[in-house]
Formats: C-alpha cells, structure tokens, sequence
C-alpha cells in the first residue's frame, strides 16, 4: 500500500527552496572558483619552473662548456632550488643527456606538460646554442583539495541558510498567515464582508483578500435566499397545517359526526399535527446563528428544563429526574425551551429512565441528558445532528420522527453561543451534553 504523502508547511517548502537554490549557488561558485584557480594555479607553477630553467640556462652561458663544468653548475643549482623540490635536466642539442635527472626527457621549447605517472609536471627552455634546460617539479594534485572545498562550501552554505531561510520565509509569509487566520474566524452565518484585517500592501496577499471578501459576499447572498426561502415555505405551509387541524377539531365536535370514523379522524389530526411540529422545527432551523449576537433576556435552565418537561406526557414526565441546581444565561426563554423540549423527547422515546444534571464551571453551564435506551453508534455522534438524518438503530426499530430533533438541539446550542454533542457514557443508553455561556452575575 503506498505511502501517505506528509503534509509540509509553507514556511518549510520556502526554507527548502531557499537552502537549495543557496547551496546550488554554492557548488556553482565552487566548481567555477576551483577551476579558474586550478588553472592560475598551474600557470604560476609553469612559470615558477620556467624562470628557474632560465637562470640554470643563464648560468649555463653561451660559451662552450665541458660536461664536467655541466655537471657542477647543475649540481649547484640543484643544492640552491633543493628546498623548492625543483630538479633539472641539461639536454644537448640534439636531445642528449648531458647533465642532471636521467630520467626526464625535454618537452617542447618554452613549454610545459605534466607526466601522468609520477605526477610530475616539466619544463623546458632551450639556450642560443641549442642546449636544452628542462625543470621538472612535483605536481600537487590540487583537484581533490578543490573537490574537498566545493563540499564543505555546499555543506556550510546549506546550514546557514537553512538556520536564515525558515524566519525569513517565517516573516515572508507572514501576511499570508494572519489572512488565513482572518478567514479561520469568519462568521458564515453573518453573511457579507468580513473584517480580514487592513491591506498588507502586499500585491498577491491583498488581491485573496479582496477574492475571499467577495466570495463570502456571494456565500453571504446565497444563505440569506435560501433562508428567506425555507421561512416563507415553512409560514406558508404552518398556516393552512393549522386551519386544518382547527377544521379537524370542529369536525370531532360535530353532533352528526359519525363514530365509527372517529378512529381515522385521530389518524389523520396526528399527523397534521405531526406535519405543524415539523414545520416549527423547519422555522427554528431556519433562525441565521448570528442572532447569538443579540443581547437576550436572563434565562433560568432549570425554569426552562421544568417547562419543557411540562410539554411531555404523564407517562413521560415520570421517567424524568430533574437537577437540584440551577444556572444562568443570556439567550431566547423560547428557543432554550424548545431545545430543551426537543432533548426531553429525544430521550424518553429511547430510554426508561432519563437523568438531567446541570454544572457549572469556568463561565460555562453544562446540562447533561443521560438515558439507559440502546445508545447511538459513535460513529453516528456527529452525523445524527445533520438535519434529516436518522441513525440505522432507530431506523431497524422504527422509531416515529423526522431527525429534527437533535439537528434543533444544536442550532439553538450554536445560537447561543455553546454548543451540543454526545459524549461516552459507561453503561448502556446515551448521554448528550449541552453547553452555553454563564451569564456574569456582575454583567
């Protein structure tokens, strides 16, 4: 199975880019650096060697010499340039030895060659008479000291600007970092221009901004339609849901109502009724979250746990134990009520027996609805506040609803600037917590 590609920050891409295109720099300079120097280098040692072969040829004069007069004036030579590691060779004209090293053969005049099996580079000059000096000297192998440097020239290059790349690509795209962090705390739900802070005077950074900005216009407009759609649909269908279940109602009173239809007439009040529920819950679902921006009324959670409960039937209510405590907050009496209402339900249709404790801590008032039903899968904890959506256990035992409830329960929670979700609980049935923000008693 391949691999999964590691994911890398800008910064590090940057400081990556940077140390390689140093370090490439680097070994460019190096090589050209070694090269010409390799070759300066080569031209002061031919030179160095050429100058001695022709002081050796001026000692050697133009008059005619014996060998042995030869021999000495090398021999001499030979103990003044023995500490420059420079040896000589006297040819004749012809190319016979005569004095000095047997075994190094005269090159061209006035040029130089190095022999590769000694590394030995030679020199050669050649007198008015015809005789043939030739200098000869060790050859330094300068290119492995040149390779030598070129490397530590690549390794030093890439450290320190690997230590300077990353702050610099840090600082570089820092504008692009406080974007994105302007975006992260965007408000959907608030629609319209947002404030992503002041121009960075920065040509790419500023034309995203302007971009998200105008995106979050056209996100902003769209969300507004749609909302304004879904209120009107659901205003237009409460209306004519309510008259009917009036109409029904008139209907069962009737005196020349037949009995034997009274059972289909339950039926059929249930379900309009069941349809007005529904499309209560649409109308709150449809409430913009920024509303969570509205000052509010004090609320007590334990007076609206207490009125929720109250919507409940006998039988349900007795499967409820209520918490002694009591918090707290700013919001919508009506709205928490039905948050709490629709929690409520939630839990004694699963569970016989259903505990609502209520916290506070750290500013935040926490209610906690545990019931002993068959649970939620964890995998479904997120997903079962998705409007519409119904969990496959409820689904196999054919538990009546709409997946509304819980959807609602989180809307409000969000509105109000908390939060809902399902958390683990160690025996059997569910546990939902909701949070919202304690009202400051000095506030």
């Amino acid at each position: 199975m391949p691999g999964r590609n590691r994911d890398v920050s800008l910064v590090t891409r940057v400081a990556r880019s940077a140390t390689l295109a140093a370090s490439l720099s680097a070994l460019s300079a190096a090589v050209a650096t070694s090269s010409v120097g390799s070759v300066l280098l080569q031209n002061a040692e031919d030179l160095r060697l050429i100058e001695a072969a022709r002081d050796l040829m001026f000692l050697l004069g133009d008059g005619p010499l014996s060998r042995e007069q030869i021999e000495a004036i090398v021999r001499h030579e030979h103990e003044e340039t023995d500490h420059a590691g420079i040896r000589f060779t006297v040819s004749g004209p012809a190319g016979e030895f005569l004095s000095g090293e047997t075994s190094v053969q005269p090159v061209g005049h006035d040029e130089c060659s190095t022999r590769g099996g000694d590394r030995l580079r030679i020199c050669s000059v050649a007198t008015p008479g015809g005789t043939i000096v030739t200098a000869t000297a060790l050859s330094t192998p300068r290119m492995f000291a040149f390779a030598v440097a070129a490397i530590a020239a690549l390794a030093l290059a890439g450290v320190v600007t690997w230590l300077w790349s990353v702050p610099m690509a840090r600082s570089a795209i820092a504008p692009f970092a406080r974007l994105r962090a302007k975006v992260a705390a965007i408000d959907v739900d608030a629609g319209g221009r947002s404030d992503l802070g002041a121009d960075e005077h920065v040509v790419e950074v500023d034309e995203l901004r302007a971009t998200v900005n105008h995106l979050l216009e056209r996100v902003g407009a769209a969300l507004e339609q749609s909302q304004r759609f879904a209120a009107n649909a659901a205003h237009e269908l409460r209306t004519p849901l309510t008259a009917v279940r009036a109409e029904l109602d008139l209907l069962r009173e009737h005196r020349y109502f037949p009995s034997d239809v009274a059972g289909q007439l339950a039926t059929a009040r249930a379900k309009v009724t069941d349809l007005v529920l529904l499309v209560e819950r649409l109308l709150t679902l449809t409430a913009p979250r920024r509303t969570a921006l509205a000052p509010g009324e004090v609320v007590s959670l334990r007076d609206v746990i207490e009125d929720a409960l109250h919507s409940l039937s006998p039988e349900q209510i007795a499967k409820v134990e209520l918490p002694d405590a009591d918090a707290l907050v700013r919001g919508d009496a009506v709205l928490l009520g039905s948050l709490f209402a629709n929690a409520l339900v939630n839990a004694v249709k699963f569970g016989e027996r259903v505990q609502v404790q209520l916290s506070v801590a750290d500013g935040v008032a926490a209610v906690t609805i545990d019931d002993d039903g068959p649970g939620i899968d964890e995998a479904d904890w997120e997903r079962v506040f998705e409007p519409f959506f119904r969990d496959r256990g409820a689904i196999r035992r054919r538990n009546p609803g709409h997946g509304l409830g819980l959807a609602l329960v989180r809307h409000i929670a969000l509105i109000h600037g908390g939060s809902a979700f399902f958390r683990p609980r160690s025996g059997p049935g569910a546990s939902l917590r909701v949070l919202l923000p304690e009202l400051n008693p000095a506030g």
